[in-house]
């Protein structure tokens, strides 16, 4: 089945696709308004006519629509991550890692089975403070499970890089992680 798009709809779904370039290329979200849709407004009267020009000039792009385009694509991403889980069987990997400003990050990614192939993906990056404890780190994933109604039931494997916040014994994440699993009985954990 053919669908028509009307005019808007095409000028919408073009904006979509610059607002995702602009932020798979990291650049700032000004760039559409003030480098992108001028030039291609010149590109467009040089090879085209005035008419398409004015056309295409139709295409919103300021700083905020990008911004909240990207937004919606984010989030759109995320649903359908949060949904898979929300299906599957997953595996965790949690990393403590730094930025460029030195300042420490979770990145947690998850690991699960999507129709006949493994995916991968980034399941969430969070700031911590400084002196990081595993308790902390529990619980920034915890509150993400929460929101999202992801079970912890479902989390087959927890896999880290072996930093003392991530694996000791007693308050640590991976040790927070399975008394909380053990709650669900899950055959999983020993």
């Amino acid at each position: 089945m053919h669908v028509t798009q009307t005019f808007n709809e095409k000028a919408t779904e073009a904006s979509y696709l610059v607002s995702y370039r602009i932020e798979q290329a990291g650049e700032a979200h000004s760039i559409a308004e003030n480098l992108i849709k001028p030039c291609v407004l010149d590109i467009t009267k040089c090879m085209l006519d005035e008419k398409s020009a004015k056309h295409l000039s139709t295409v919103p792009l300021s700083n905020d629509t990008v911004s909240r385009r990207i937004h919606d694509l984010v989030s759109y991403v995320k649903q359908k991550l949060v949904t898979r889980l929300q299906k599957t069987r997953f595996a965790l990997q949690m990393d403590e890692s730094t930025d460029v400003a030195s300042l420490a990050i979770l990145l947690v990614i998850v690991r699960y089975a999507c129709e006949s192939t493994f995916e991968e993906d980034m399941l969430m990056g969070s700031p911590l403070p400084t002196n990081t404890i595993g308790e902390e780190i529990f619980n920034k994933i915890n509150i993400f499970f929460e929101e999202n109604d992801v079970s912890w039931n479902d989390c087959i494997d927890i896999c880290t890089d072996g930093v003392k916040a991530m694996t000791g014994k007693t308050a640590e994440a991976v040790s927070q992680l399975l008394i909380l699993k053990s709650y669900f009985s899950c055959p999983y954990c020993s």
